[in-house]
């Protein structure tokens, strides 16, 4: 009679184990490929003719958004695509061409930002430099 309680036990303690450690794998597993940028769940949400606030609240989020606007004859869209590897990607297109591909550290994308990314002073040109590739 006790060998059997110590028998009961000890496969209680061996399923808790198992189950707890494939709990630990799966949902570390799941945590790391987020770190690194795999998966991205959030999709592109489109904010062109929402007005600009709608673009800036998802964007300091570094939350995925894309916006177009035309000036001019002049087709320009802005999107972030989200973070990727710890810094948050953004792409400026003028006339459907990718004119900047820019990673930017997470939390400095800001409205100052973008409007230095459209040749709008805002004394911040080093830091699109430093972010930014042209392409």
């Amino acid at each position: 009679m006790a060998k059997n309680k110590i028998l009961y036990i000890v496969a209680a303690v061996l399923v808790l184990v198992i189950i707890g450690g494939g709990l630990f794998l799966f949902l570390g597993n799941k945590g790391a490929q987020k770190e690194v940028g795999i998966e991205q769940e959030e999709p592109i949400v489109n904010c062109s003719g929402k007005g600009f606030q709608c673009f800036i609240d998802r964007m300091n989020m570094c939350l995925p958004v894309t916006a177009a606007t035309t000036s001019n004859g002049i087709i320009i869209e802005l999107t972030v695509l989200g973070v990727e590897n710890e810094k948050c990607h953004f792409k400026r297109k003028i006339n459907n061409t990718i004119e900047l591909d820019c990673y930017f550290p997470k939390g400095i994308l800001s409205e100052d930002i973008i409007r230095q990314t459209l040749k709008i002073d805002e004394g911040l040109q080093k830091v699109v430099d430093d972010a930014c590739s042209g392409l």
